[in-house]
């Protein structure tokens, strides 16, 4: 069965992540400017970054970590901390401390599983290596200690152009 595609407002799409109340796989598109540094960076908040790729949604994040440290006969000892300058207001959306108006959705992403990634300088595509000194480097997460990490993510729902849930496409009309 193909999926069904539907158009749907940013408000219906936190309905939707708010009622999620187990974990699932989804396909997401997203579109977001990437960090840079900004000290004689000609690409500062100028480039875009479009990524798709499948994801976990509606993960239970504190559970997750305790699992994979069980599962490496680790002590299940990890406790979550909030999350910086945010908060959950359900298990997958989150509120900015600072503006009750941007949302963010939780999104586990898998290492094995990498997303399709094009990034975009002035509507015209650009390769990575061009801007890449400008980049900050990703720092690990030390309050995990197992080998298998989770790897979460937290987009603005804003930055959201297409997420797959429950066997629908929807299109977000920002």
């Amino acid at each position: 069965m193909k999926n069904q595609k539907q158009v749907i407002s940013e408000n219906d799409l936190i309905v939707l992540l708010n009622n999620q109340t187990k974990y699932q796989f989804t396909n997401v598109k997203m579109r977001t400017i990437p960090k840079m540094n900004k000290t004689d960076n000609p690409y500062y908040e100028k480039i875009e970054k479009e990524t798709e790729g499948n994801f976990n949604v509606g993960v239970d994040y504190e559970r997750r970590v305790k699992n994979n440290e069980d599962k490496e006969g680790l002590p299940t000892t990890f406790e979550s901390e909030k999350p910086k300058g945010k908060h959950h207001i359900s298990k997958c959306v989150l509120r900015s401390d600072k503006d009750s108006s941007v949302h963010y959705v939780m999104l586990e992403r898998f290492t094995n599983l990498k997303p399709k990634v094009e990034f975009y300088f002035e509507g015209q595509t650009i390769e990575k290596h061009l801007f890449e000194s400008f980049i900050p480097p990703i720092t690990e997460s030390k309050k995990q200690v197992q080998q298998k990490k989770v790897e979460v993510m937290t987009p603005k729902i804003s930055n959201i152009m297409e997420i797959t849930l429950n066997g629908t496409r929807y299109e977000i009309q920002h």
